[in-house]
């Protein structure tokens, strides 16, 4: 596999200033209406609120994220390149996480550091 790099030029950085939150699987309610947790739909908005009214990016992009105990720092830069796989990045990711869950690791919250690319 080969790694491009990311043109970092023009990036745009943001703190979002709370504990970091999973986001949270969908729930059902007794009529069968499924529904995104309170929990996770507060902390997506946190996010939103934190990113404020800074550039949206065109093209492709690459992001960087840092989780710690009180915070989180996103990075979104351009990057060159482009994929003929459809599907989202985090999606192809949890496959493969929890598909080596039990033999590579017994939890995939072991994992502290994830690089991935759609080529």
């Amino acid at each position: 596999m080969t790694v491009r790099k990311p043109r970092k030029r023009g990036a745009v950085t943001v703190t979002v200033p709370h504990k970091p939150v999973p986001k949270g699987r969908p729930r059902m309610t007794r009529r069968g209406r499924v529904f995104t947790p309170q929990r996770t739909l507060d902390a997506e908005a946190l996010v939103r609120q934190a990113w404020g009214n800074r550039r949206k990016f065109d093209g492709a992009v690459g992001i960087e994220i840092t989780f710690s105990n009180d915070r989180t720092h996103i990075r979104v830069f351009p990057y060159e390149g482009e994929s003929k796989l459809r599907g989202d990045i985090d999606n192809y990711i949890k496959t493969i996480m929890d598909g080596l869950n039990g033999c590579a690791w017994e939890d995939d919250k072991q994992v502290l550091y994830v690089v991935a690319e759609k080529a």
